[in-house]
């Protein structure tokens, strides 16, 4: 450049136009990715304690339940009968079924209480059944979510701890 020149040439303003480039680019593909993983990592959040909150209660209640009685094909709405002594008259009764997407939990006593378990679930892929016919009391869990992107899927066993011939 001339002494008397100002500004810069063509060749001077591709140049810094392409190193500029070369820095803004990464960082702006790096910064993309960062806020979509952050999201993703939100809802698989927000999905995976529903998840595991399902197969807590239902675990928790089929493992002392004296009577179980699955639904649909899916096992839905599940009925469980829950002793409370010796005398079968004493039983109450537990049901989880779907509102929605939602599970809920009924309990059938001298208060009937409703509570809310889990959210997101997927019904078409949410299934209670045995095991297999020739172990009464094993049964198999699979629970599915799902919130926008995020899918979270956990199958539990559980087997009855009562014994099934105290009570036949």
């Amino acid at each position: 450049m001339k002494q008397r020149e100002k500004g810069f040439s063509l060749l001077e303003v591709l140049i810094g136009l392409a190193i500029v480039a070369i820095i803004v680019v990464p960082i702006t593909m790096t910064t993309t990715v960062i806020v979509r993983s952050s999201r993703q990592v939100a809802a698989q959040n927000a999905v995976l304690p529903q998840v595991q909150n399902a197969g807590y209660w239902i675990s928790r209640d089929v493992q002392i339940a004296s009577g179980i009685t699955p639904g649909d094909t899916n096992g839905f709405p599940l009925s469980l009968d829950i002793p409370t002594d010796d005398d079968p008259a004493h039983d109450y009764g537990i049901e989880y079924s779907f509102e929605g997407n939602k599970l809920m939990r009924r309990v059938y006593n001298s208060s009937e209480t409703v509570t809310f378990v889990a959210d997101w679930i997927d019904i078409d892929n949410t299934v209670f059944s045995l095991v297999d016919d020739a172990t009464p009391g094993h049964y198999r869990l699979t629970v599915r979510a799902a919130k926008g992107e995020a899918v979270v899927t956990r199958s539990y066993e559980i087997k009855q701890r009562i014994s099934l011939s105290y009570y036949y």
